[in-house]
């Protein structure tokens, strides 16, 4: 774009630029021009006390606050527009309303704009099944579903499509690693690709960590991380239905100081399996999903399903699931059969 400028010699730069803005005359969306031993500073107009010349200038480029600012879709249908989404590694991943389909291409396209760090970005459907995979649909960028994701010192590998994982739980993962207690034997029933043990065994002293999962594909992505991140002397993985395993473990005489049970809408069916390796104190980190008003009904549930060998210590709402839903963390004391 053709303008007015500013010539100075490079060592008057700053100087000028200050001078410029300060005057308001400084163009803001145009970008100055270094050319050997001078800088061009474009203008609104002439200023006296410089030389003033002509020249082609290259437009700034807009800062993107949001990919809602960008997004080619009519303003009417800009107000349903997701306000959050996950951020896996170089992977975005997002659920589109119903009321959006049609839009889906145009707005993976906006957010691969919007963060120039992100190559692949899909449409997330809810996690289902033993396996707590969830079905993706390709909007935009590379069309690979794997990605090496970073968090509080620790680098996993992670296959969105094919194991259960969640960003938003960063920072639960660490509280939990804060409550670790020296050379505890710490049990981690639905392991997915190892998040919670990794966090724990870097930020605390566990003696050993049992990570379990049921998914092969999770399993395989679980050992390379343990041994990524050199940990394979505090943590053993294990492949196989929770159940059994943990039974397997009390029969061998293992007792957990503490277990995880990242398994919401599911996790009170293994509420027994747990009772089975723990002893007096183990505390039991539970996670659910649910409305406000069923907690405390829950929690009777949870009472009833272990013949009041359990206290709830704390309870964390760690984020939005859904409307009126929370993503909930029961801290939970067990104690000895009566």
């Amino acid at each position: 774009m053709r303008s007015k400028a500013v010539k100075v010699p490079l060592n008057e730069g700053e100087e000028t630029r200050r001078i410029l803005r300060k005057e308001g005359i400084l163009r803001k969306d145009l970008v100055p021009i270094k050319r050997d031993c001078f800088i061009l500073f474009p203008v609104e107009r002439e200023v006296e006390g410089f030389e003033i010349v002509e020249d082609d200038f290259r437009p700034k480029r807009k800062r993107i606050n949001s990919y809602r600012d960008i997004v080619n879709i009519p303003n009417k249908l800009k107000e349903i527009l997701p306000s959050s989404y996950d951020i896996i590694g170089d992977i975005i991943l997002i659920k589109i309303p119903d009321g959006l389909k049609s839009y889906q291409r145009e707005i993976g396209g906006a957010l691969l704009k919007a963060h120039k760090s992100i190559k692949a970005v899909y449409h997330a459907e809810p996690v289902r099944g033993e396996l707590r995979v969830r079905n993706l649909v390709h909007l935009a960028g590379e069309k690979r579903t794997t990605t090496i994701y970073r968090e509080y010192g620790i680098e996993m590998e992670v296959d969105v499509a094919k194991v259960f994982f969640s960003p938003r739980l960063s920072g639960e993962r660490y509280r939990i690693a804060k409550l670790v207690k020296n050379e505890e034997i710490i049990i981690d029933m639905f392991t997915g690709c190892a998040p919670f043990s990794l966090v724990i065994a870097k930020h605390a002293n566990p003696k050993i960590i049992y990570a379990i999962d049921i998914n092969e594909y999770a399993i395989e992505l679980a050992r390379k991380n343990v041994k990524r991140n050199k940990m394979l002397h505090k943590i053993e993985v294990i492949h196989g239905d929770s159940s059994k395993v943990v039974r397997d473990l009390a029969k061998k005489g293992i007792r957990a100081d503490r277990i995880i049970m990242n398994l919401p809408f599911r996790a009170r069916e293994f509420l027994p399996d747990a009772l089975e390796v723990s002893k007096d104190s183990t505390i039991i980190h539970y996670y659910s999903v649910l409305n406000e008003n069923q907690i405390e009904e829950h929690i009777g549930h949870l009472k009833d399903i272990t013949n009041n060998r359990i206290d709830v210590l704390k309870i964390n709402r760690i984020k939005t699931y859904a409307p009126r839903e929370f993503y909930i963390c029961f801290d939970i004391s067990v104690s000895k059969p009566a």
